[in-house]
């Protein structure tokens, strides 16, 4: 009777819970809803089918097992097992080799394939932000050819070059818009601030983008894709990261940041998103000693909302960018003896107070007679404070200091409007038609008469031709009109020409052209320690840009792999780079140098072989010796830096887990300069800032269906400067060496992921 009672107690159990079978996709770990599960038992004669549900769940009841499954999805492999044992499973799925590529948009008439893109662009997805632990766009393009990282620890920021082109010719956009910043309309940005918690994607497209969007784009752009949608009606992440700073780390040191965004399907035609983070970075003490440090702390708050609309082929969406941060670099304590023989130290403070806020509106869609169309309106305000201060460190009282310079407010706003409308008059020509209205307004106390304003009107147009089946040529040509150094006309032509065996040459020809900016016209920065003017007299850069790609996708042994070969040239005219003032031999201004060239050559290679991917590549770059030719001619015309990196991903699917390496090699930068000999005469010797290794390693998990776990490890070699025999790494960061890093880190990152349909 008691044997009776256990077998109907078990079947029971059976029939209310069964056996579950969860569906992941092999490459993100996401849940795969929709997957038909059919299955037959070896010792009968029946068989079922089941449909996975939004959790990727399938369950079995009253199945007698052994039994003999396949699975059957539209965007994955099939899978056929035999499951032995009464128990439940964790089943990985391999997305289809046919699946489309990377969709990107960045400078094309629709979105599409990166495969079929006439421009070469790169893509860091969302799944490689992840496995970074990246935070800041900086931390996202770590390991990235071409471009060369740079840190300024007086005021905190972190800059790029690109090709050998410095980050004033580099323009980032937020979807497509410019991203103010304190240099800029999207030039010279400081990627630490600039957070990825609500980007999908971020394109690189290297050379001249001006017909599309604009001057400042000699180097090219680096867009940064926000989410629009949602796969659910409600999808919640909350997230928590822990970092230790070298071998700092605690309550008041190290690296802590929280994170949270919510997406809402609000109505059938309505979509909303809102998400804050919080980064709050300790500072580095490193060498220094009491209250000073070698990486000033850093504090920010960001926050992004979205509101979007979707009529019948319409989208219309209202987005707001948030950025509130605090760098506080702290001096060092000096002795205050009262009347009364107290001692009550005091230090010499300075802050740097940012707040930038960006509103942006866009509409996209189809009209009768466009195919499709999109337009936008944004305004940015953005904000720096400087406020130096004697704070005593008894009482905590502040008060403001009082020399020349100390105290400063910078303001940028900026009004940009811009359209673009698409017709294609067959399926062989399509015509892109567009405008850009920018008005942008710089104040503050290092500008000449305290407020500058300079605006831009441009029209642009471009055509893509399919003149064979196999060939496609985009010629384009922008006519801008600039209120400070009138009009321009830029054109550009790109090739790309696809062969048999799935191969593709691609060609390309830019006219770039750079505008000066506010600063650099009218900038005036006099203190104890600084004589910077700006120079209206500056002319704009005029660059050619020449490249060639080719691609050759194969399979070796069913590995997916993909070659591609690089080659680009650069010459700038008239670049505008800092020197002696011809003037006052006492100051810094803003000057026309006479010619600057780049010239690289870059090999790719990828490969996908089942649950292993990598990625190797290596460049070699030339830059231009600065130095009047006509006078140096026995010096080399070029200097060359070589690159190389490599990314390693392996997924562990018996334990869940993907193993992720990242390394770059970043080589020597060489350039001539001026010194004096032992007999007091000048000579043109070498300087050298030294090349350097970077190597990350991070694990990445999800586990309890919605938690993922990320550890990593940055900087395993453990670099923190690296020599400098005589090139700046930056206006502040100078000297003997160059900052690279505050040295090893590790990390912890915790996201809940909530789902529901």
């Amino acid at each position: 009777m008691r044997s009776a009672n256990i077998l109907i107690f078990i079947l029971i159990c059976s029939t209310v819970f069964g056996q579950k079978i969860t569906l992941r996709d092999q490459t993100t770990g996401d849940l795969i809803e929709g997957v038909a599960f059919m299955f037959q038992p070896l010792n009968g004669t029946y068989s079922g089918q089941v449909i996975s549900n939004n959790l990727g769940v399938v369950e079995l009841k009253l199945i007698d097992f052994p039994i003999v499954i396949k699975t059957q999805h539209v965007g994955y492999q099939s899978y056929s097992d035999t499951l032995k044992t009464s128990k439940d499973y964790l089943i990985h799925l391999m997305p289809k080799k046919v699946q489309l590529g990377d969709f990107i948009v960045t400078g094309q008439f629709n979105p599409q394939s990166a495969e079929q893109s006439v421009f070469t662009v790169k893509v860091i997805d969302r799944e490689e932000i992840k496995a970074r632990g990246a935070v800041s766009l900086s931390e996202a393009l770590s390991n990235t050819l071409n471009i060369r990282a740079s840190q300024d620890l007086a005021i905190g920021s972190s800059g790029i070059s690109m090709q050998g082109i410095s980050g004033q010719n580099v323009k980032i956009l937020l979807d497509g818009v410019p991203l103010v910043n304190r240099n800029g309309n999207g030039n010279a940005a400081d990627l630490s601030q600039i957070n990825l918690n609500n980007i999908e994607r971020i394109e690189i497209v290297e050379g001249p983008m001006a017909v599309n969007y604009g001057a400042n784009a000699l180097a090219g752009v680096i867009n940064l894709i926000s989410y629009k949608d949602a796969q659910n009606t409600t999808e919640i992440s909350v997230g928590i990261q822990e970092e230790t700073v070298g071998s700092e780390f605690g309550a008041d040191e190290g690296r802590h940041i929280q994170s949270i965004d919510v997406r809402q399907q609000i109505a059938k035609q309505w979509f909303g998103q809102i998400g804050v983070l919080h980064n709050d970075f300790k500072g580095f003490q490193g060498n220094q000693t009491g209250r000073p440090r070698e990486w000033n702390p850093k504090e920010q708050y960001q926050g992004n909302a979205l509101l979007r609309f979707s009529p019948e082929n319409h989208s219309i969406y209202y987005r707001l960018d948030y950025l509130d941060e605090t760098i506080n670099d702290l001096g060092k304590s000096n002795n205050n003896y009262l009347p009364s023989g107290e001692n009550q130290p005091f230090a010499i403070d300075e802050k740097y107070l940012t707040q930038r806020a960006i509103h942006h509106i866009q509409a996209e869609g189809k009209l009768p007679f466009l195919s499709r169309y999109n337009a936008f309106a944004s305004y940015s305000d953005f904000e720096r404070i400087k406020r130096k201060v004697s704070k005593n460190l008894v009482t905590g009282e502040e008060q403001l200091t009082t020399a020349n310079g100390d105290q400063d407010v910078s303001t940028y706003n900026v009004w940009e409007f811009g359209g673009a409308g698409y017709l294609s008059f067959s399926d062989k020509i399509d015509l892109q038609t567009g405008y850009n209205v920018s008005f942008e307004k710089v104040g503050g106390g290092r500008i000449q008469e305290g407020e500058q304003e300079i605006n831009d009107l441009a029209i642009y147009g471009s055509l893509e031709w399919k003149m064979a089946e196999n060939i496609l040529v985009r010629p384009g040509l922008r006519l801008a009109s600039n209120s400070a150094f009138g009009t321009q006309l830029i054109p550009s032509v790109q090739i790309k020409k696809s062969f048999e065996g799935n191969a593709d040459l691609r060609l390309s020809y830019g006219r770039g052209y750079r505008a000066p900016s506010v600063r650099e016209l009218y900038f005036e920065f006099v203190d104890s320690n600084h004589r910077i003017f700006g120079n209206e007299n500056l002319t704009p850069e005029f660059s050619h840009h020449l490249s060639s790609n080719f691609t050759k996708s194969y399979e070796v042994r069913n590995a997916k792999s993909e070659a591609a070969i690089n080659l680009f040239y650069n010459t700038i005219d008239d670049q505008i780079g800092i020197a002696q003032s011809a003037s006052d031999a006492t100051a810094t201004t803003y000057v026309n140098i006479d010619k600057y060239k780049t010239l690289g050559l870059g090999v790719n290679q990828k490969m996908e072989w089942g649950k292993l991917k990598t990625s190797f590549g290596i460049s070699y770059v030339g830059r231009y010796n600065r130095l009047d030719e006509n006078q140096q001619n026995d010096l080399n015309k070029f200097f060359y830096t070589p690159e190389l990196n490599g990314n390693i991903q392996y997924d562990w699917a018996a334990i869940g887990t993907k193993i992720n390496v990242f390394y770059k090699y970043t080589g020597a930068l060489r350039n001539y300069i001026f010194s004096e000999n032992t007999a007091g005469e000048q000579e043109v010797t070498i300087g050298e800032v030294e090349g350097y290794h970077w190597l990350d390693l991070t694990l990445s998990k999800t586990f309890f269906t919605h938690f993922d776990m990320v550890l990593g490890a940055r900087n395993l070699l453990d670099i923190q400067r690296i020599n400098n025999s005589g090139v700046s790494g930056g206006t502040h960061s100078g000297g003997a060496s160059v900052p690279v890093s505050y040295g090893r880190s590790y990390f912890i990152k915790l996201n809940y992921n909530l789902k529901l349909k």
